[in-house]
């Protein structure tokens, strides 16, 4: 028997049947990422603050090194992860196509265990969605699957009076009560809605509102909701939002990006919520 209070508030503790059922998790997904063409990598857990999304927030746990540096524990693999390959990726010695098994850290001493795929070669999101389906058959798991644009509430803010902080922090009143129609765009979640919808949207915003409903059409899943005005925890998205969530818990979060000019897709698998939802 483990006590909770042998081990900090926030970090992970897999023994016996349960590290077991960890283990499996890992090797079957690894497994169908090698079947179609990933290579693993492993970063450090350490890196130099500046290298770490969000430098300012309290949630990176800091420490200095030998020369006074400020050092962070990794709270982001994916910008790590193309920091590291990109010159190699432009040389073209290595592919294109990553994915890790390795935790992240937050302050203070939460530790999140996960799964991250990075693909350098398209940023589409459609077949990075196929293929977590592929995944979540093979695990006899039917989640909510929602997706979401994110370029469309930053178009919000500079075609509404509403600040990009109300998305990120979910203020449903102060974004409902701006204008008719963001509150009409709140109430959207089925693909007629959006095509309903779309008549009425101001030209700025209707050819991301045409791409989300692009990607819908394309979808053939009964458990699809639309969410325009979600915004992700993660800045660099910037492009078509795709998340899996069971029970409120968020099990697979993706999306394209770019950082550094370079044009990607990924997505991280919350291995934590997906062993309890198993459970």
């Amino acid at each position: 028997m483990i006590l909770s209070h042998e081990i900090p508030k926030g970090s992970k503790l897999y023994f016996g049947k349960e590290a077991k059922r960890k283990r499996e998790l890992e090797n079957l997904i690894s497994n169908l990422l090698y079947q179609d063409g990933y290579e693993e990598i492993s970063t450090p857990s350490f890196a130099y603050l500046e290298h770490q999304r969000d430098t300012t927030s309290r949630e990176v746990v800091r420490i200095v090194n030998q020369y006074n540096q400020q050092i962070a524990l990794r709270n982001d693999s994916t910008i790590d992860t193309l920091r590291l390959l990109s010159p190699h990726i432009k040389e073209e010695k290595v592919g294109k196509k990553w994915f890790y098994i390795q935790p992240v850290f937050t302050y203070p001493t939460t530790e999140i265990n996960q799964i991250g795929v990075e693909n350098f070669e398209s940023d589409c999101v459609l077949p990075h969605i196929q293929l977590c389906l592929e995944f979540l058959k093979k695990l006899s798991l039917s989640p909510l699957l929602q997706i979401s644009n994110a370029k469309i509430p930053k178009l919000c803010t500079q075609e509404f009076d509403v600040e990009l902080e109300d998305f990120e922090k979910i203020n449903l009143a102060k974004i409902q009560d701006t204008h008719p129609f963001l509150k009409a765009l709140m109430g959207v979640q089925t693909l007629k809605d959006l095509e309903v919808l779309l008549k009425e949207a101001p030209n700025a915003l209707k050819e991301e509102l045409k791409e989300l409903l692009e990607l819908a059409k394309s979808l053939e899943y009964e458990r699809l909701i639309l969410a325009p005005l979600f915004y992700a925890p993660m800045p660099y998205y910037d492009g078509m939002l795709f998340r899996f969530f069971m029970y409120n818990k968020t099990i697979i979060l993706g999306g394209s990006y770019k950082i550094n000019d370079e044009k990607a897709c990924g997505f991280g698998i919350y291995t934590d919520h997906l062993l309890s939802i198993k459970e």
